[in-house]
């Protein structure tokens, strides 16, 4: 019962702090984009159930280089080291860019 309302405390604070700030609408943006970022490369690793050490050896690094691509609050991310995770993990990458209204594109990547 207390976690529901910190959790609806929580929200209600994050949507006044958004409708207020632009700032702050940006900042939440980018940091669930992150957070996006590391899920994918972890699901990606998962799926082809790989270890962190198994997938960096793949991939041609370190297991604490993957470690850190899968950690939230990193800002590091490259396509070229997402692409070879996804080529080690067997997984198809698209780019895909959109700008309303004129501009909906999508490229995979090979």
């Amino acid at each position: 019962m207390r976690q529901s309302v910190k959790s609806d405390r929580h929200s209600e604070i994050v949507e006044q702090r958004t409708r207020k700030s632009a700032t702050y609408r940006k900042t939440f943006a980018r940091t669930l984009h992150q957070i996006d970022l590391a899920l994918l490369v972890r699901e990606m690793r998962e799926d082809a159930r790989l270890t962190q050490a198994e997938l960096a050896k793949k991939v041609g690094t370190t297991q604490s280089v993957i470690a850190r691509l899968e950690d939230a609050e990193y800002t590091g991310h490259s396509l070229t080291m997402l692409e070879r995770i996804a080529t080690s993990c067997g997984v198809a990458l698209k780019l895909h860019a959109e700008k309303k209204p004129n501009l909906d594109r999508e490229v995979e990547l090979v």
